[in-house]
């Protein structure tokens, strides 16, 4: 059974090579964009923060996923 979900049929494997390599670079390109620095040294705190600082980072990371994937 097929689901769509949206207005593009997403397929798990692309058959089409140069498809499929458009599609590789296109992906390895957003990877970059998607990590802020690290901050360096020693971090201290509860876990409770680290939590929240991880839902942070995570909804950042989404954010910038979202606005540079092609329409």
């Amino acid at each position: 059974m097929t689901r769509i979900v949206g207005t593009q049929n997403r397929s798990e494997f692309i058959l089409d090579p140069a498809q499929a390599l458009r599609r590789g670079a296109l992906l390895d390109s957003m990877g970059p964009n998607v990590l802020p620095p690290r901050p360096r040294g020693v971090t201290r705190a509860t876990h409770r923060a680290f939590n929240a600082l991880d839902d942070l980072r995570q909804l950042q990371q989404a954010r910038l996923l979202n606005a540079s994937s092609p329409s």
